[in-house]
């Protein structure tokens, strides 16, 4: 596990980070860490929730591939469900 994208939630007052698992299939979101503006941890996605989630999405079949930056846009008109990383 790891942190992943940090992003500040205006409607909460947090700061959001999202918690990744580095897999043989690619980097997986499998919960969020918030934290208040004097950084103090106010919510974490709890141990079973992560490890389901985790479970879930390794059951999923995914493949990663190999694109030209150029060519996004096209792929994420042509399949809906697709999810770009980096």
């Amino acid at each position: 596990m790891s942190a992943g994208d940090v992003y500040y939630d205006n409607s909460t007052k947090t700061w959001n980070v999202k918690i990744i698992a580095k897999t043989p299939h690619g980097i997986l979101i499998v919960g969020e860490i918030h934290l208040d503006d004097d950084k103090t941890i106010v919510y974490v996605t709890p141990n079973e929730q992560v490890l389901k989630i985790l479970r879930s999405k390794l059951k999923e079949e995914r493949v990663l591939i190999d694109v030209p930056a150029t060519a996004l846009a096209r792929i994420k008109e042509t399949v809906p469900d697709v999810t770009v990383y980096g």
